[in-house]
């Protein structure tokens, strides 16, 4: 499958590229490692006239400890995230996150920010023009129906990126910046829950940083994702645990994330809140990963079918908890 025609901008400052972007505002699209818009390309679901790369910009790679936070520029790659100490001994499951994905020469390219900003996926959708050209359509393809969900009003096309639910998990923000101004959010706000339109960046917008704020006191974290091969794989159903405790071993605050679970990763509260005060018991644990089966949006639009993704969610859950108490027990 050939690429189509398209105009390749190579800002070398931030201040360029932010320019571009407001120049070509709605007809162009930003690459980094280009491990996800070259394959789009490919298949015709995205055509844009002009590409704007970051190769160039420096001063966007980059981990370094600030007041309490870490930030991780946006073009940072994955591998630099597996390789770096900084990472792997505050925020262990965002390390085992990065290690996730993909395989390594793949590692070596993408980066936290185009892994964060990925597309929704569905097999419906993510396939060649030649496919889609004699079908009617889908909402995501910008008609009028769902080919997962018969008679489905929206469009149910699933987030599966590895980063964005390891990063939620500690509460980590986004900067995104434009020519004129700019704004940190949480990540969990980036998404908008639209499989059509699965995020809220602006088409003049960059994101800039990732920052995560550094737990105080006794805590770990942990990342499980079910996948058909260990490699080169989207996650089919991921889960994302954050976990403080005290000198007893009681638990004092928990999060649970659940990624390929809808158009958005999505943040388990309730689940969360079982956990707390407690000396989780294997029964807690049991119980907490079967509650997350409510908040499970899964239908039959990726390579496994939803009833089996359904459970996946309940096991990789209760590993992801039981990595992290585990962890969290350990002297630190």
């Amino acid at each position: 499958m050939r690429l189509p025609p398209f105009e390749v901008l190579e800002p070398v400052t931030l201040k360029n590229a932010l320019s571009m972007l407001e120049k070509h505002k709605g007809k162009v699209k930003v690459i980094a490692g280009g491990t996800e818009i070259v394959g789009l390309m490919k298949l015709g679901l995205s055509v844009p006239p002009y590409i704007l790369s970051l190769r160039k910009i420096k001063n966007l790679h980059g981990i370094k400890k600030s007041e309490g936070q870490i930030i991780i520029r946006s073009n940072t790659t994955l591998r630099e995230i597996i390789e770096s100490s900084l990472i792997n001994d505050l925020f262990k499951g965002i390390s085992q996150a990065a290690n996730s994905v993909a395989a390594p020469p793949i590692q070596n390219r993408a980066t936290i920010g185009g892994n964060i900003l990925q597309n929704s996926r569905c097999m419906y959708y993510n396939q060649s023009e030649l496919f889609r050209d004699g079908l009617k359509p889908c909402y995501k393809a910008g008609g009028d129906m769902c080919r997962a969900v018969k008679g489905g009003n929206r469009c149910f096309s699933v987030y599966q990126g590895d980063m964005a639910p390891a990063l939620i998990s500690f509460n980590a923000k986004a900067k995104l910046e434009k020519s004129a101004s700019s704004r940190t959010i949480l990540i969990s706000d980036l998404f908008t829950g639209k499989g059509e339109n699965p995020h809220s960046i602006g088409e003049n917008e960059l994101l800039t940083d990732i920052i995560i704020p550094i737990p105080k006191g006794q805590y770990s974290s942990a990342y499980e994702k079910l996948r058909i091969r260990k490699s080169l794989e989207y996650p089919l159903m991921s889960s994302a645990v954050f976990v403080s405790g005290n000198m007893n071993g009681e638990v004092i605050d928990a999060r649970i994330v659940l990624g390929a679970a809808g158009s958005s990763p999505k943040i388990i509260d309730k689940v969360s809140k079982a956990l707390k005060g407690k000396k989780p018991s294997n029964k807690d644990i049991e119980e907490a990963s079967e509650a997350v089966l409510q908040f499970v949006e899964v239908v039959d639009n990726l390579p496994v079918p939803a009833s089996y993704r359904r459970k996946m969610a309940i096991i990789y859950t209760k590993r992801a908890i039981q990595k992290a108490l585990k962890d969290l027990r350990k002297d630190r």
